[in-house]
């Protein structure tokens, strides 16, 4: 066989080829195995692609290393790549041209240009591969190129200008009224958290009030005396104002029958509060309003006596001093007014504040009725 009979048959070949290919393709079929119709933006099927994949792949990667080892661009083998880039210039522009030529048909198409979900794992793992490869070197984690500063991960340079938009954006968000300028809320107040105790320590070693962190704080305290007083006067005006709003001094919730505490609060610091501390506080506070000519009770001018008139009268009528006939002490019952169930029957009006702070039961949720004797209306009071 001669050469032009070669030739001849290859032309012929490749002509039933093109045919045969140009039938397939406007039939939707595979132009590989001409059966199934091929992958989507593909010219062969599934089965076909995957069967000549690995030979591809082994070509590709061997062309590649060859090409890499001789200097050349990976892709076309003709020019040196371009400085600090894998390709040369016409197959980067070729790439990019050929990038943007995709884009504008999934645009047109309504097609996402990628998938959201791979391509922020991609991104991360990528960052996170330079991040560590620039910090194993001994450079900014952000731009690589000069030292980091002292105890952080990015230079100087990097960190003012992470500053500047980390305010810019703050200052947008705020503009539009948006909370902590629109960032996430707990993981501001996670990081805001994180700062104050970093700062407490820092303040604790070095012997400083944790509040102010100013001045020197007092011996057996963490806190300085000035912020000791500016606290006592907070606590002294807030009990104030819930006192004479009828309200629990420590929750703020409805007084129990006129007291400073609710129930609940009543029946925990009867139980928690020892009574060495209880006497204590009450000599201290008698002597202070007693010094004053204050009454000793409420607090209210006394005109040199211990009690003013109504506290006097109160602390009379609740005494043990004989009365005319003797009353037993009365009881107390509470009744439930949703269910009408009896409760208990207690001694004390104490023992009721704990049975109303374990039964989880607010003052106006409950009746409670006190078994006075009968002849407590015929006692004297004089």
């Amino acid at each position: 066989m001669t050469v032009k009979d070669i030739e001849t048959l290859r032309a012929e070949s490749r002509e039933r080829y093109y045919r045969r290919t140009a039938e397939r393709r406007e039939a939707g079929l595979c132009v590989q195995c001409g059966e199934r119709p091929p992958n989507p933006e593909r010219s062969q099927c599934e089965p076909c692609a995957a069967k000549k994949r690995p030979v591809h792949l082994a070509r590709y990667h061997r062309r590649t290393a060859e090409r890499v080892a001789r200097g050349l661009c990976p892709k076309c083998g003709k020019s040196p790549p371009e400085p600090e880039r894998s390709q040369c210039a016409p197959c980067l522009e070729k790439d990019a041209a050929a990038g943007r030529a995709r884009d504008a048909r999934l645009r047109a198409a309504g097609i996402p240009r990628r998938d959201p979900a791979k391509e922020r794992e991609y991104e991360r793992g990528r960052n996170r591969r330079r991040t560590g490869e620039r910090r194993a070197r001994g450079l900014c984690a952000a731009c690589g190129k000069s030292p980091p500063a002292p105890g952080r991960a990015s230079c100087e340079p990097c960190l003012e200008k992470r500053r500047a938009q980390d305010r810019a954006k703050y200052a947008a968000g705020k503009a539009a009224g948006k909370l902590y300028g629109g960032a996430d809320p707990e993981a501001r107040r996670r990081a805001a958290r994180a700062r104050s105790r970093r700062r407490r320590r820092a303040w604790i070693e070095a012997g400083l009030c944790v509040r102010c962190g100013a001045t020197p704080e007092v011996e057996g305290s963490t806190n300085c005396e000035s912020c000791k007083e500016k606290r006592r006067a907070r606590g002294r005006r807030k009990y104030a104002e819930r006192r004479a709003a009828g309200l629990c001094t420590k929750c703020g919730s409805p007084a129990f029958d006129g007291l400073a505490y609710c129930s609940p609060c009543a029946a925990i610091r009867d139980v928690q509060r020892p009574p060495e501390i209880k006497n204590a506080q009450s000599r201290r506070r008698y002597a202070e309003r007693r010094a004053r000519d204050r009454c000793t009770d409420c607090g209210a001018p006394s005109q040199g006596a211990s009690r003013c008139v109504p506290c006097a009268e109160r602390s009379h009528h609740r005494s043990s001093y004989f009365k005319g006939i003797p009353i037993w002490d009365p009881s107390w019952t509470v009744i439930e007014i949703a269910t009408g169930e009896a409760l208990g029957t207690f001694d004390s009006e104490a023992e009721v504040a704990l049975c109303l702070a374990f039964a989880k039961l607010a003052r106006d949720q409950v009746e409670v009725i006190s078994d006075i004797s009968p002849m407590a209306m015929h006692t004297s009071w004089t």
